[in-house]
């Protein structure tokens, strides 16, 4: 089975934030963990120094068709300005001039593009400035603390997620069949509370066995051992009801997601009998038409023609007979 467990983050942060958080996990790091260091000069490296050096020139030289490529129309602008500042430059001090005013220019630009551009990412950013409002699977406890609490705390929590997402993302919740703004408030808000739960839990468990590591397995320990393993049990026991009460609100969704599509499927046939009704309705017509067409023939004179075809036939056929007597 593969790993089902995604970020929990803090509902509270701005939407912004959280979508970018969420959409970057591999740059996240667990709340049990060191927040990440800032990296020097922002995260920009000798390559990017590099980089900006043609840019810097084209900036320094040509600035018409650096602005354009940059910044679009306003840039051509504003480059177009500074181009016709270099001309001038070039005009009233030679060549030596445009040269000592276009390096300035390079440099200033260099300047701008290395402490604008590149470095780190904003995921990376909010990634580091909210450490500790999101939480990872590193954060919910490992195979070696079930036994402190009896279940395991990473499924716990991918249960939780399990039963919100179905919630969240049932049809009769999307069509506004549930209560969508207290589920879309209330739900986020019950993930990130047994979240917080199950992470102090584990920063708790994982006290308790280096504890009960070092101190051996002499009677005393375990004996002072035994009250911290039942307060962890019950304290797990506590969450489970509360996941437990989640997946039965994610099943009771579950059941009115089928009674939707049963009602939806029956409309749905409802408005195909309408149809057969008024097909069979057509057909009613189709009759009448005929029959009416009928009279309009027998009003037009063809009846007697038709008539007339009949005995003519008729006729044929008692002539066919080698018995037949004269009529």
């Amino acid at each position: 089975m593969g790993d089902t467990l995604r970020p929990v983050v803090d509902p509270a942060l701005p939407e912004n934030d959280r979508a970018l958080l969420l959409a970057f996990p591999a740059g996240l790091t667990a709340a049990s963990e060191p927040p990440p260091a800032v990296p020097p000069w922002g995260g920009r490296t000798r390559g990017d120094a590099l980089l900006a050096v043609p840019v810097a020139t084209l900036c320094g030289f040509l600035p018409v068709v650096a602005g354009h490529v940059l910044l679009g129309r306003r840039g051509l602008v504003a480059g177009a300005v500074v181009q016709a500042g270099l001309g001038a430059a070039w005009w009233g001090g030679g060549l030596p001039l445009f040269l000592v005013a276009g390096t300035v220019l390079q440099l200033v630009s260099w300047a701008a593009l290395f402490a604008f551009e590149g470095g780190e990412d904003e995921g990376a950013e909010l990634a580091r400035a909210h450490h500790g409002r999101y939480y990872l699977g590193a954060d919910f406890g490992t195979a070696g603390l079930r036994p402190w609490f009896g279940v395991s705390l990473r499924r716990l929590m991918e249960r939780a997620q399990t039963a919100v997402a179905a919630v969240l993302e049932s049809e009769v919740n999307t069509a506004g069949l549930l209560d969508d703004t207290a589920n879309a408030v209330v739900l986020p808000q019950q993930e990130w509370e047994i979240a917080q739960a199950l992470a102090e839990l584990t920063r708790i468990g994982r006290q308790v066995e280096r504890a009960a590591a070092e101190g051996g397995s002499s009677a005393r320990v375990q004996e002072m051992l035994e009250p911290q393993r039942q307060a962890l049990r019950a304290s797990a026991e506590a969450l489970t009801r509360r996941v437990e009460a989640l997946e039965r609100y994610a099943e009771r969704t579950r059941a009115a997601d089928a009674a939707y599509r049963e009602w939806r499927t029956v409309r749905e046939l409802e408005e195909l009998g309408a149809d057969t009704r008024e097909l069979l309705a057509r057909t009613v017509r189709d009759e009448l038409a005929v029959a009416e067409i009928d009279g309009l023939a027998d009003r037009s004179g063809l009846a007697p023609l038709r008539d007339s075809l009949e005995e003519a036939r008729q006729a044929a056929r008692v002539l066919a007979e080698p018995d037949a007597e004269p009529v």
